[in-house]
């Protein structure tokens, strides 16, 4: 039977590879899977970016598999496959065994944390394929002075990840090491500027396969966006996680430091929320538990922090809560990334303070999804059910403050809960001296968002089964009357308030300003009318200034660009000259206080002559 196009048997692998792919639950490849395979068996370099979730790691594993067929008696292996971290690289392995399981090919790991001298016996047992983090691998290369000139396919998994974090100089030394015959291939999620120059150096006429650029999250994911204040949003999680997500349901929340994970986690505790958690500096054999506790299900919770949920994978994810919105665009999409894959839906809550607005302007921007805010007439947003995820809404008062009177008895039962929060408010001032500045252009339209929209309850917080109208009229007057006491501006000063026939030397003086300045702001405001109402921007024919693609190119970048490394150098080595002269000063100034004091003991002992021999 001929098989149809685009399927893995016309993509003429073998029996034994087929086999482990359909042993794995695969059906029909994935886009990028159906577009790289072909390409990697071919023998070219390739460069590969698609968003998180879109099936990347099968698809250089497959062609990997199907090149190298079986295990060989020569020393040496043959494929090197370098990922950020341990549970990413894990995670390979465990792909990997699965694909390869009706072939004899051997994989090993060498990973950070694991022991040396079993990672020697590793190499020594000749794998085929090793998955290795940078920094061991490059440990275990200089001690076992391993060439690597076997090497025939080396792959960067995740690509964007390996460069922020700082391993640029580790996989240009492991470069440096392999034959110049090897075929490269790069899988990322996105591709900043500074990878692109890394793949002009390291591959040879490489194939750019660019896919989901046009959407870069999911379709099938639904962006809820909450404003609510810093001290409110314990709360919010609180409500959405007994209330609003369903209890047969899988969570991620990523939180910014592992203080808050502490915290958070001794609170879901009390209130009866299974919960696990995951942070940088937790023992490797607790984060294998916590994952795998997680990933059976027993706990439909999981904490993380940024830097620890790199690389964990949860392919049936259903909600990721955001508790800081991320300063970074690029952050966003992989931490939403983790959930609607192949094909399912899910929803990623944000939980927005004012001072983190800015960064929902840019991701906007970025993605080129603008939201809108919650009408406040709750009446009218019964029309607009299949639209909530484009907007911005607050969380109503009265849920924070049933949420916050529980944390507060719980804060009295449990004294050692008040010491955890300060700690959690101290790392959270820390935390916002990393933080990344916000674009001045998204400083803008936020404020300028703040002072002219009227934003209303997100609609997931409105009752839909509450059909009585009087109520719902009643809950209209109290959002607009508080809406109203926000945006109150009072018409007089405090110097005019009060009706006196005396004569009041303090009222005169400011009703003689105010006519002032109402006919200063007249003349203003009837300037900007008349620039709005006059546009001289021809549309057939304007050049805008920036690019179409400016500002997802600018979500792209990575924490720090080579102009700033550059500056950064500049400033160290001026900072050395600096110590120097500090130095000699230092020398010189000592110098002279010693021969100050030579001079002043000489001039004593003269005195002390004299006085002698009178």
């Amino acid at each position: 039977m001929k098989s149809s196009g685009g399927s893995f048997p016309s993509m003429k692998l073998s029996k034994p590879v087929l086999k482990g792919i359909y042993k794995k639950g695969y059906k029909n490849p994935t886009p990028i899977q159906r577009k790289t395979i072909p390409i990697v068996l071919n023998g070219q370099d390739v460069v590969a970016m698609a968003r998180t979730g879109s099936g990347k790691t099968a698809a250089f594993l497959i062609p990997i598999i199907e090149k190298l067929q079986s295990h060989k008696i020569e020393k040496g292996a043959r494929v090197l496959i370098l990922s950020p971290t341990r549970e990413l690289a894990l995670q390979t392995y465990k792909f990997a065994r699965e694909f390869a399981r009706f072939t004899d090919l051997k994989c090993e790991t060498i990973l950070g944390g694991d022991s040396m001298e079993r990672q020697f016996s590793k190499i020594h047992e000749n794998p085929d394929i090793i998955i290795a983090t940078p920094g061991r691998l490059l440990h275990v290369a200089i001690e076992m002075d391993l060439k690597f000139s076997s090497v025939q396919m080396i792959v960067f998994d995740e690509a964007d990840r390996l460069f922020e974090m700082g391993f640029k100089e580790q996989l240009t030394e492991i470069l440096s090491r392999l034959s110049s015959k090897r075929q490269t291939l790069l899988f990322s999620a996105t591709l900043p500027q500074t990878i692109v120059d890394f793949t002009r150096a390291g591959l040879i006429d490489p194939v750019l396969v660019r896919l989901d650029t046009e959407t870069k999250i999911s379709e099938n994911l639904r962006l809820i966006h909450l404003g609510c204040r810093n001290e409110d949003k314990l709360a919010t999680l609180l409500h959405l996680l007994k209330n609003v997500i369903k209890s047969n349901e899988q969570i991620i929340v990523f939180l910014p430091t592992r203080h808050h994970i502490e915290y958070i986690k001794e609170i879901l505790d009390q209130c009866f929320i299974p919960s696990t958690y995951l942070y940088s500096s937790l023992d490797s054999e607790a984060r294998k538990i916590n994952i795998r506790t997680f990933h059976l299900k027993k706990v439909p919770v999981l904490l993380v922090t940024d830097l620890a949920a790199r690389g964990v994978d949860i392919p049936l994810l259903d909600n990721v809560i955001n508790f800081n919105f991320p300063s970074r665009s690029k952050l966003f999409v992989h931490r939403v990334g983790r959930t609607a894959r192949a094909g399912r839906s899910g929803t990623a809550y944000s939980l927005i303070s004012n001072d983190e607005l800015p960064y929902l302007f840019t991701l906007s921007l970025f993605l080129n999804q603008p939201f809108k805010a919650a009408n406040p007439s709750i009446l009218n947003n019964e029309d607009d059910d299949d639209d909530d995820g484009c907007k911005y809404g607050t969380v109503p008062q009265t849920i924070i403050d049933e949420e916050n009177e529980i944390i507060q008895k719980l804060h009295g039962q449990f004294s050692e809960l008040d010491s955890m929060e300060k700690v959690c408010q101290s790392a959270y001032k820390q935390y916002l001296k990393t933080r990344e500045i916000a674009d001045g252009e998204s400083v803008r339209k936020m404020k300028s968002f703040l002072e002219n929209e009227k934003i209303g309850y997100h609609p997931i917080f409105i009752d839909r089964t509450i059909k009585q109208n009087d109520q719902r009229k009643m809950e209209n007057e109290r959002v607009e009357m508080l809406s109203s006491i926000k945006s109150y501006k009072p018409n007089m000063t405090v110097f005019e308030i009060g009706k006196n026939n005396k004569a009041n030397t303090a009222r005169e003086v400011m009703k003689m300003k105010r006519q002032v300045t109402e006919k200063i702001l007249g003349k203003k405001s009837n300037h900007s009318s008349e620039q709005t109402e006059t546009n001289f921007k021809d549309k057939e024919f304007y050049l805008n200034y920036q690019s179409n693609d400016f500002h997802f190119e600018k979500g792209l970048q990575l924490t720090k660009s080579f102009d700033t490394q550059l500056k950064e150098s500049i400033l160290d080595f001026d900072d050395e000259i600096f110590k120097q002269r500090k130095r000699l000063e230092r020398i010189q100034t000592h110098q002279k206080k010693r021969q100050r004091q030579r001079v002043v003991g000489h001039n004593k002992g003269k005195a002390m002559k004299r006085k002698g021999k009178r």
